[in-house]
């Protein structure tokens, strides 16, 4: 009997001391119950790179590399990106980036830019690789071609050189006056602007280039004034060049000592023979002491030449017995040397 009232008791003991317990500490009896599940792991996608050209000089390129990443689910942790640009004509990596994304949660598209500098010429692969919690999950490359073909922020501007067609030339030009073997002549360039905004700050150089020596005869840069959109600007640049020649009229459009665009033309101011740009076709007497000037804008005028007698009855420009004897030691050693 004493048995069962101390069973009985030690019970009620238990039984009172779990009351207790459950009114101080409501949560001791649920310890383990409640522990919150492991959170499933996202799926994590590459889904898109894209280029975007963010700053352009002579020598190199910084492309903006725009990486979409597609997540689903529940949570990516220590998310991290690598970008690399590899030469498509070496393999080797030209260089690289890299970008920390933290963690990644639920149903999103995150975007990640990072900025990759490349030397300004051939093409490239850019690769990028995906991290999560330091394992590689995927990778995706796109590539271009090309790279030169982008222009620094000075060379942009809508205004180029307007073509007509073979029929009528880009640059042309008028006799303003002549004086003794000296000719003045007026270029005159067609600048259309096709873009949006007007074409400001250029400078136009024109020169005058003997088209069988190359020898620059004379040269002038000249302001160009503000051409608005779909507007057509003509700048005229002035040269005095030697006379019975004929020349390839060079113009080159400038912005901040960067060209834009460039156009020729050939100059005809001797009667007897036809030049075409860019081409050479037959030998011509030159005199290259016409051609001798001073580098100021301002040419010097030039003393009166004493007259060489002259064999062979030629007109041209530089004949004398001198010339007549090197041409004949050089026509001796060739056919000499085609005999051997």
């Amino acid at each position: 009997m004493q048995r069962e009232h101390a069973l009985v008791g030690a019970a009620a003991v238990v039984l009172v001391v779990a009351v207790l317990l459950a009114l101080i500490a409501p949560g001791a009896l649920a310890d383990g119950e409640d522990d919150p599940e492991p959170q499933p792991e996202g799926r994590l996608d590459l889904s898109e790179i894209r280029l975007t050209p963010a700053a352009v000089s002579e020598d190199s390129a910084t492309l903006t590399v725009t990486n979409w990443l597609a997540h689903e689910g529940g949570t990516s942790e220590n998310v991290s990106l690598l970008v690399r640009a590899i030469d498509t004509d070496t393999g080797f990596v030209e260089t690289r980036a890299g970008s920390d994304v933290g963690d990644l949660e639920g149903d999103r598209d995150e975007p990640v830019e990072l900025n990759v500098t490349v030397e300004r010429s051939g093409g490239y692969r850019f690769e990028t690789l995906v991290f999560v919690d330091g394992e590689r999950r995927t990778t995706r490359s796109t590539e271009i071609d090309g790279v030169k073909a982008l222009r620094p922020a000075a060379a942009r501007t809508g205004l180029q050189f307007h073509e007509f067609g073979p029929l009528f030339p880009t640059v042309t030009y008028d006799i303003v006056s002549t004086d003794d073997d000296t000719v003045t002549i007026n270029t005159t360039a067609f600048l259309t602007n096709h873009g949006d905004q007007p074409a400001e700050d250029l400078q136009l150089l024109v020169r005058a280039r003997q088209s069988d020596s190359n020898i620059v005869a004379d040269r002038a840069t000249v302001g160009v004034e503000d051409v608005r959109p779909g507007r057509t600007g003509t700048p005229t640049a002035r040269l005095s060049v030697p006379d019975n020649y004929s020349y390839q009229l060079d113009a080159i459009l400038t912005r901040d000592d960067v060209i834009v665009d460039t156009a020729a033309a050939g100059a005809n101011l001797d009667p007897t023979e036809t030049i075409e740009v860019n081409r050479t076709t037959r030998s011509i007497d030159l005199n290259v002491d016409d051609f001798v000037g001073d580098d100021s804008d301002d040419r010097r005028e030039r003393e009166p030449e004493t007259a060489t007698p002259e064999t062979g009855g030629g007109d041209g420009p530089g004949f004398g017995v001198a010339v007549a004897l090197v041409a004949v030691l050089t026509s001796a050693l060739i056919f000499r040397r085609t005999h051997d």
